[in-house]
């Protein structure tokens, strides 16, 4: 991840450790997706015995960890820091001129 916003400079580590928090939002998408796959399995209607269950919820829950990593960060630092569309417009204009 980026130390910084290309476009507007924010800091996206905003204090030391803040991306804690977004252990437990990953953790969160992750019991989701693992709740999901469950789900899936279970409504085929095949008799499926519990290792079976166990290995499809591991694999989901690996390949979906590099997007649940950053899905957790992104949305960590949203609920501190505000997204602003008009910025986009008025203020990359003037980034782009001093670089």
């Amino acid at each position: 991840m980026h130390d910084s916003c290309s476009i507007c400079g924010q800091h996206y580590q905003l204090e030391p450790s803040f991306f804690y928090g977004a252990m437990y939002v990953n953790y969160g998408i992750t019991v989701g997706i693992a709740v999901s796959v469950f789900g899936a399995m279970h409504l085929v209607g095949v008799e499926w015995e519990f290792m079976h269950y166990i290995i499809a919820i591991i694999g989901a829950i690996i390949l979906a960890a590099p997007i649940t990593f950053r899905l957790g960060r992104m949305v960590w630092i949203n609920i501190f820091v505000g997204y602003k569309p008009e910025f986009k417009s008025i203020q990359a204009d003037e980034y782009r001129k001093s670089h």
